[in-house]
């Protein structure tokens, strides 16, 4: 079972007579968000972050930015540019962090 940004690009490649693959990689992406959603809420649950904080919108945000870094990764985009982008995005966890 492919992993990282295969389960993401894989689903823009798979042509329709191949929709168990589909399915397959989709189900995959569920159980990140999954995970991602269990990890903000440990997050809440144990006063790291906020308990106003919205869970499923940091996911949201979380996943959706990590979706995109398999597509500038495949389009070519340097490695310490992703790498910056990351640590800004991260940024929203400490500001999150200092909110408490």
């Amino acid at each position: 079972m492919p992993n990282g940004c295969l389960i993401v690009l894989s689903a823009s490649t798979c042509s329709s007579k191949n929709n168990h693959i589909r399915e397959i990689v989709a189900e995959k992406r569920k159980q990140t968000r999954s995970n991602l959603h269990a990890c903000i809420q440990r997050a809440v649950d144990v006063g790291e972050i906020p308990s106003s904080l919205d869970v499923s919108m940091l996911t949201t945000v979380f996943d959706t930015f990590m979706h995109g870094i398999s597509t500038q990764a495949r389009d070519g985009v340097p490695f310490a540019t992703i790498d910056r982008a990351i640590t800004k995005v991260m940024g929203i966890w400490e500001l999150f962090k200092r909110s408490t």
